[in-house]
């Protein structure tokens, strides 16, 4: 189980526990031209939008993405997480592999414990990032692409690079519970079959490692009509192999209405409180509209 914590609480999440979905739409490199011009000119006021839809449509946690020319990471990083974090109080996914930005935003927020998104199996990356997690007691997520054979096509390959991620973090004193795997979701669309490895990656983190995991579920549609509908049955169909994490769109039809049904099917949420949570919530907006 790994643990995140805000002004708020903490959140939870790992094998047995619901999915916890992260808003992935705070990615400055892929923002409108209008977006870009404002970040920089120093405002922010867009990105606090798209981080309050997020929250007011039920996700979790907020992923923040700062990697543009012209753009210094290293202020606007711990400005924007800052500014996330006391606009809607949920855990912040600092997803950089700079270190000076990451180092900025990780004391910017403290005390609360911020996760790293993300460190590959290579040499230079868990040398340059995992020292910075372990000093300010941030979690990470690892990829498993490793330094001889890149991203590995098949699970043993992913289970090998996450088992170096895993063997190396522990150096640093990052304990297990405080790495979350992510098992690589492929666009089918360019690699066809590509979900099967993804699907027995997940379940054999869990069975042969325990360790939480987590897809970029946005990848699973790319290039195809409607992607998000493809992203969600992407994300349904990995709960039940391990999924406990998920880089999501909020603005995905009917996302947290499935994911929370996918928690009360599959045990993680036995009597279906997060559905009915949620069903309350909307039920009370529209009577107030």
């Amino acid at each position: 189980m790994t643990t995140l914590t805000s002004r708020s609480g903490k959140v939870s999440f790992g094998a047995g526990l619901p999915v916890a979905l992260v808003n992935d739409q705070l990615r400055v490199m892929d923002q409108k031209p209008e977006i870009l011009a404002e970040l920089k000119e120093g405002r922010i006021d867009h990105l606090l939008s798209l981080a309050r839809l997020g929250q007011e449509t039920g996700t979790d946690m907020v992923d923040i993405l700062v990697n543009y020319p012209g753009i210094d990471e290293v202020a606007l990083l711990p400005k924007i997480a800052v500014a996330v974090h006391d606009a809607i109080g949920c855990p912040i996914w600092l997803d950089s592999r700079h270190p000076e930005a990451l180092r900025a935003a990780l004391s910017a927020l403290q005390p609360f414990k911020a996760i790293v998104n993300s460190v590959t199996a290579e040499d230079a990356s868990m040398a340059s990032l995992l020292p910075i997690a372990a000093e300010f007691n941030a979690a990470v997520v690892g990829m498993p692409i490793g330094d001889t054979h890149g991203l590995p096509k098949n699970a043993d390959g992913r289970i090998a690079e996450a088992e170096v991620i895993l063997e190396r973090a522990a150096r640093h004193g990052i304990p297990k519970d405080d790495v979350v795997i992510d098992a690589i979701c492929l666009a089918s669309s360019a690699e066809p079959g590509s979900m099967a490895v993804t699907l027995e990656t997940l379940r054999r983190l869990h069975d042969e490692l325990g360790v939480a995991t987590i897809l970029g579920i946005g990848n699973a549609g790319h290039g195809m009509p409607t992607p998000t509908h493809i992203d969600l049955a992407y994300l349904i169909a990995a709960v039940p192999w391990g999924l406990d994490s998920a880089l999501v769109d909020p603005h995905t039809p009917h996302l947290i209405e499935e994911t929370r049904a996918i928690d009360f099917l599959t045990g993680r949420d036995a009597y279906g409180m997060g559905y009915i949570r949620h069903y309350r919530t909307e039920r009370r907006r529209a009577e107030e509209q």
